[in-house]
C-alpha cells in the first residue's frame, strides 16, 4: 500500500472512531452518565483533532507527490459524490469552532450554554464524521485513490 491510500484510509479511520465516540457520548448522557459523556466526547474531539492532522498531511503529501492538492472522484456517481462532499466540506468548517465553544462551556461547567448548543452542534458533527467516511469510501471504491498512486508527475 502506497503512502496516498495509508493516509487515506488513516482519515477514514478517524472519521470512523470519531463517529463512535460521538455515539457513545450520546447514549452516555441520555443515561445520565456524565462521566462516561465527558470521556466519549473528549475522546471524539481527541480523534477529531488527529484527523484533522492526518487529513492536512494527506494534503502536503499530494501536493509534494503530485503536484496537487485534491484527489479527483472518478468514479460513475460523480453527482451524487459532490452532493455529499460540499455539505460535508462546508458543515465540517462551520462546526469546528462550535464544537471547541462547546467543549470550553462544558469544561466551564456552563452545562445550560452547553445544551443549547450542542442541540444542534452534535447533529452536524455526527454528520461531518458519518460523511466523511462515506466520501472516503466513493474515492476508494471507485478507484479514485489508486489511480492518484498510479499517475507519475
Amino acid at each position: 500500500m502506497d503512502i496516498t491510500a495509508l493516509l487515506s484510509r488513516s482519515v477514514a479511520t478517524l472519521n470512523a472512531l470519531a463517529t463512535l465516540f460521538l455515539l457513545i457520548g450520546f447514549f452516555r448522557i441520555r443515561r445520565g452518565d456524565r462521566v462516561g459523556h465527558g470521556r466519549a466526547m473528549g475522546t471524539a474531539v481527541i480523534v477529531s483533532a488527529l484527523f484533522l492532522t492526518v487529513y492536512l498531511a494527506s494534503k502536503v503529501h499530494l501536493w509534494l507527490a503530485y503536484g496537487k492538492s485534491n484527489i479527483i472522484y472518478i468514479g460513475a456517481y460523480k453527482a451524487l459524490y459532490y452532493w455529499i462532499l460540499i455539505p460535508h466540506v462546508l458543515l465540517a468548517i462551520l462546526v469546528t469552532p462550535f464544537v471547541i465553544r462547546a467543549v470550553w462551556l462544558a469544561r466551564s461547567n456552563r452545562l445550560e450554554e452547553h445544551k443549547r448548543l450542542v442541540r444542534w452542534v452534535f447533529p452536524v458533527w455526527l454528520y461531518v464524521s458519518i460523511t466523511g467516511v462515506v466520501v472516503w469510501a466513493f474515492m476508494e471504491f471507485s478507484g479514485s485513490i489508486a489511480a492518484v498512486g498510479a499517475t507519475v508527475r
